[in-house]
């Protein structure tokens, strides 16, 4: 190679030291060649322009803001995160994958333009980690999209995360790309599983409300300044459900709380039509608890996808239980980690 063409490759920097990985620069009579093929240059394309979804789920997200943030700036490997998943074409998921973003994070996905390519940061998004036998979490981003690279931590370092980042360069430079995805083999809708649990007793302590009589009770509340409702609870006892309500009065810094014990129909009068905010904590412990609150315009699930079945926060209720497709029984779980 003559000292001319070498000027003009010093000039490209470290453009031209990644094309001699990929090919070979020929000097000709009035001109200069560069030799490879169209896969190689098409690939090295696609690994020098990462456009990643501005898009993350939990704690380890805020690791991923820091990888993209100007100290390590990502720019300089071509890497411009978008907020459309249409000029998208990686996603990285970082945190804890839940059954309810599953079906949004298929969403997502299917929406980036291919090729495409997903890295799953964290221990949470590749196994679900201490979560993972929880009704409500996935076992691993993989059980809704297919996985390229794995990034463990919990949570993954920036370096890490850019180690991820340049194994799934090398990857697309080799095109040669085997992404994980599993799929469960039983198909149908998760049954309602129980299992019979020694609640204790009843631990409060305080006199109880006659459930016929709440709505006089937060009326009169209401009108003495007790104007912000702060929660509304449930809990599960030996005797059956016991719902707890906190009315706090933001002038005098009073707060009053009361209790009421529920029968075995678990239905009570809405506060809805009292204290706004009854409005969207009526439907958590509906959804959690199964409590139906009568009079409330839009007693549906608020937390839980729309078809779950159960409630996860009564005791007989089976925390590992199953939800296809994205999460699988306790049993294809452990059979999957052995094949491993």
């Amino acid at each position: 190679m003559d000292l001319c063409l070498q000027k003009r490759i010093s000039r490209l920097g470290n453009v031209g030291k990644s094309l001699k990985d990929i090919g070979t620069f020929m000097d000709v009579p009035g001109a200069s060649l560069f030799i490879t093929s169209t896969d190689k240059l098409f690939n090295w394309a696609k690994k020098s322009s990462l456009w990643p979804l501005s898009f993350g789920l939990a704690c380890c997200a805020i690791e991923m803001m820091a990888t993209f943030s100007s100290r390590y700036d990502l720019d300089r490997l071509g890497m411009i995160t978008r907020a459309s998943p249409r000029q998208a074409d990686l996603m990285i998921v970082a945190g804890t994958v839940t059954v309810k973003m599953a079906e949004r994070i298929k969403t997502l996905y299917d929406q980036m333009s291919g090729p495409k390519w997903v890295i799953a940061a964290g221990s949470c998004a590749i196994s679900g980690d201490h979560y993972r036998h929880i009704y409500s979490v996935v076992p691993g981003v993989d059980w809704v999209i297919p996985v390229d690279v794995y990034v463990p931590g919990c949570p993954p370092t920036p370096e890490a995360f850019i180690d991820g980042i340049m194994e799934l360069q090398n990857i697309i430079s080799k095109g040669k790309t085997s992404p994980t995805f599993n799929l469960s083999d039983t198909k149908g809708v998760a049954e309602v599983q129980t299992k019979p649990v020694k609640k204790k007793g009843n631990l409060i302590e305080s006199k109880f409300l006659d459930k016929n009589l709440i709505l006089s009770f937060a009326t009169e509340l209401k009108n003495k300044g007790f104007n912000y409702l702060k929660f509304i609870t449930a809990t599960d006892f030996e005797e059956g459900l016991i719902l707890t309500y906190l009315i706090g009065n933001n002038s005098t810094n009073e707060d009053v709380e009361f209790n009421i014990k529920l029968d075995h129909d678990l239905e009570i009068e809405s506060l809805s039509n009292i204290y706004f905010g009854a409005n969207w904590q009526e439907r958590e412990v509906f959804d959690l608890f199964g409590i139906n609150f009568t009079g409330h315009k839009n007693m549906k699930r608020i937390m839980m996808p729309d078809e779950w079945i159960g409630h996860p926060l009564k005791k007989d209720y089976v925390m590992d239980t199953h939800c296809y497709p994205y999460r699988p029984t306790k049993k294809e779980y452990e059979e999957w980690k052995t094949e491993l």
